[in-house]
């Protein structure tokens, strides 16, 4: 199944007048960032009105943390048809990204939309474990202390699946991802539906993405009716728009021992490529586990940290950042339709698509709304587009 949305780039309106307030909004919803989960209220109710509706409700997730409630905007002015008054900033769950806090909102001519890559970093990493491996279990406090968020596959029929550090993690901010139940080369798709299953008993999340067994080829079709993304085990970097694919995506598997140079070599070549990495990691040396090809555990933390201080490379998790990029790509391919003065592009989000995410954009000029409010100007050079709403219109 496709999700659909559409965005609407117009001209002036008439002159149009007021009326009652709008609508409630939406629940709110709960998102990771960099250094955790960030729960937001939901979008408020819009009419053409004067008077905005209230916020969402709180949140009721039972993921991570507790929603708050959210502001509604406000409708449309009585003297300006073409829309409303900004709604207050919504959080993306996007992390801040770097550069100046006080770029001027566009004002050339109405148009010019164009998704920020990677959110406005330079470059992104997402750092996933597989296995549930005791060596992530005895050192899951040194990483969490990192403070950004990893992605953790869970092989599901593992004792240690059931170790309440999991819990932790996903309360932490952390994604817990389906490694399969058996962790077999082959599958008809009941052992991965296990995993899901357990996962969603055990944590009442639904995992949006895996990571296949062995990199085995068997789980690529298996992924493209259950997830956003499977993780393979071919190294190779992902570029905004490019046809790398997403239920084989490419990942950088560190050698056995590999030192703290040797990583940051993979995340400086994304950065300067202004590409994605991701990495796959089993566990740490020293251990007992069996993990394979463990690295030493202080060569990783300093890596971490030493790609914290770029300040300018984006660490999200597989389910963060790849709603981003296959975001970004379905806005990028929509169909447009020109009727008078509007333009309107329609796109299509990919099955299984998370809900609640967002993408950055820039235009030349001309204030764009959605659900009939005005979007706040972000300083930092965007507004902030919901992926599954249905249109976004851009007028003077």
């Amino acid at each position: 199944m496709l999700l659909l949305g559409a965005l609407h780039i117009s001209g002036c309106g008439d002159d149009g007048g007021g009326g009652a307030g709008g609508d409630g909004g939406q629940p709110g919803t709960t998102s990771s960032g960099t250094t955790g989960s960030v729960t937001s209220g939901g979008p408020g109710g819009t009419t053409s009105a004067s008077t905005g509706g209230t916020g969402g409700d709180a949140s009721t997730s039972t993921s991570v943390g507790s929603g708050g409630a959210g502001t509604g905007g406000e409708g449309g002015s009585g003297d300006g048809g073409a829309g409303g008054e900004p709604t207050p900033p919504v959080d993306s769950g996007l992390p801040t990204p770097p550069g100046a806090d006080n770029v001027a909102k566009p004002s050339g001519a109405v148009g010019g939309l164009k998704v920020i890559d990677w959110a406005g970093f330079a470059g992104a990493v997402t750092y996933s474990f597989d296995d549930v491996n005791q060596t992530q279990i005895q050192n899951y406090d040194a990483l969490n202390a990192l403070g950004v968020p990893f992605t953790f596959y869970v092989w599901t029929g593992k004792n240690e699946a059931n170790n309440p550090v999991w819990t932790k993690a996903l309360m932490d901010g952390h994604e817990l991802g389906n490694h399969t139940k058996s962790h077999s080369s082959n599958d008809n798709g009941s052992d991965t539906d296990a995993a899901t299953q357990f996962i969603k008993d055990k944590w009442s999340i639904t995992p949006y993405t895996m990571a296949a067994p062995n990199g085995s080829d068997a789980y690529v079709s298996i992924a493209q009716s259950r997830f956003l993304i499977n993780r393979g085990v071919s190294n190779a970097l992902i570029s905004p728009n490019d046809s790398s694919n997403p239920f084989k995506l490419p990942t950088y598997i560190p050698p056995q021992n590999a030192s703290t140079a040797q990583m940051d070599a993979e995340v400086t070549s994304a950065r300067v490529g202004k590409k994605w990495r991701t990495f796959c990691i089993h566990g740490f040396t020293g251990g007992s586990d069996g993990a394979y090809q463990p690295i030493p555990l202080n060569a990783f933390l300093e890596h971490v940290k030493h790609v914290k201080d770029f300040g300018d490379v984006w660490i999200g998790t597989m389910e963060t950042v790849g709603a981003y990029w296959l975001g970004q790509k379905a806005v990028s391919d929509a169909d447009t339709n020109q009727t008078g003065g509007e333009t309107t592009y329609t796109w299509q989000l990919p099955a299984n698509f998370p809900p609640g995410k967002y993408v950055r954009v820039t235009v030349t000029g001309g204030t764009p709304k959605q659900n009939g409010a005005a979007l706040p100007w972000n300083p930092h050079g965007y507004y902030e587009v919901a992926l599954d709403a249905k249109s976004l219109t851009l007028s003077p």
